[in-house]
């Protein structure tokens, strides 16, 4: 029954928009080979600005816009 544990326990939620991907490369196989390691999502906030919140293990940082000159 431990693993009905784990499974239960995954978070679900909407499908990111974006994949983290770190590159690997895999000598026996000889070529990079992509790594998910995290991934990103679009928000919008309650003033109607859109933004990213972006997650990589326990890591959460959120992504705007460099719109500012």
């Amino acid at each position: 029954m431990p693993e009905q544990e784990a499974a239960s326990s995954v978070e679900k939620g909407p499908k990111p928009d974006f994949r983290v991907v770190q590159t690997e490369y895999n000598l026996k196989a000889g070529k990079t080979l992509y790594k998910d390691v995290g991934a990103m999502w679009k928000n919008t906030s309650k003033a109607g600005n859109e933004f990213y919140t972006m997650k990589i293990g326990k890591l959460k940082l959120l992504v705007f816009p460099n719109d500012r000159q």
